[in-house]
């Protein structure tokens, strides 16, 4: 949905307020029959604490509606001690799917049925898909990542950065590896938690990998051609920061912030000033959201469907 209320459609015409009533009305028939005569709504939802401020429900709902599909999305604080119990939850209620936030990307994986090749590599999960009845864990993370840089530049032969340790770090660095960065550096406060990613990543791709222990302050050398921030440093605080300094370059590097809430952080500020194109964690959000609903519903959502909506949220 556009800010004056109208839609996009799958080729990008912005419908008029008519056909805008008249899906909207169709989608309502669709969840009325759905209760009536079945079959049921399909169900989705989001996990992790705090999830406050994940504007990833309005995101999906917005794409559900566009494609006429009827279901519901819930938004839900998860503590660490009930991850198992949400993930029984979500099988015995049926649920058709479900996306994992922090910071349970990793503790769901021992209650799931399986796992993708990506999120059995990069051992973190964000994305539950439902298969007859099992659960399967993928993570879209790294594959939405990979297309918000791949749109400015491509990643192979790149010499990469990575701060951070966690499951968004993981996907990254997947993909990152996957697709022919020559080389990417893990820096992490905890370097035992980078060369375990290393470790399990290693033997299976050419890309080179390191570590570095991530010191204040610390410095962004010159020779990395990106440079990603995928801690939650940031996250739903305005005022977060890492200390950071960044060495002059004559590169044109890119600069990726996870952080999706607020959309301009520090991070990304710092980055603009040392000369880096900044990407900020919409993108990653908006295209791993699109690959996660394309392999719930079996068809591709509208691109700037999910993306105006994002940007409505936060005006909210």
């Amino acid at each position: 949905m556009t800010a004056n209320g109208k839609y996009y459609t799958m080729d990008h015409h912005i419908m008029n307020d008519i056909e805008v009533q008249d899906m909207e009305k169709n989608y309502e028939l669709l969840s009325k029959e759905a209760v009536m005569h079945g079959p049921l709504e399909a169900l989705f939802c989001c996990i992790g604490n705090p999830v406050i401020g994940n504007p990833t429900q309005l995101m999906m709902e917005a794409a559900f509606r566009a494609m006429l599909f009827p279901a519901r999305y819930l938004t839900c604080t998860v503590t660490d001690d009930h991850v198992k119990g949400a993930i029984d939850g979500i099988k015995a209620l049926g649920f058709t799917g479900a996306n994992v936030t922090a910071p349970h990307k990793v503790s769901v994986i021992p209650f799931l049925d399986g796992l993708t090749e990506s999120a059995r590599l990069s051992g973190a999960v964000n994305c539950i898909i439902r298969r007859g009845d099992s659960y399967i864990g993928d993570n879209t993370d790294g594959k939405g990542f990979l297309t918000s840089i791949e749109v400015i530049k491509p990643v192979k032969d790149m010499n990469v950065l990575v701060i951070g340790a966690g499951g968004a770090a993981r996907a990254i660095i997947t993909e990152l590896a996957l697709h022919g960065a020559k080389e990417i550096v893990i820096a992490n406060r905890t370097v035992e938690k980078a060369q375990q990613i290393i470790d399990r990543i290693a033997p299976h791709v050419k890309t080179k990998l390191d570590k570095d222990a991530l010191v204040r302050p610390y410095r962004i050398k010159d020779d990395y051609d990106l440079v990603v921030q995928a801690t939650s440093v940031g996250l739903f605080d305005p005022e977060g920061s890492l200390d950071i300094t960044w060495e002059p370059s004559r590169k044109q590097r890119i600069a990726a912030d996870v952080v999706f809430n607020p959309v301009r952080t520090h991070f990304l500020a710092s980055a603009e000033a040392a000369g880096a194109t900044p990407v900020d964690g919409l993108g990653m959000l908006v295209y791993q959201g699109a690959i996660a609903v394309s392999q719930w519903t079996g068809k591709d959502p509208d691109f700037l469907v999910m993306k105006t909506s994002l940007e409505e949220a936060f005006t909210i």
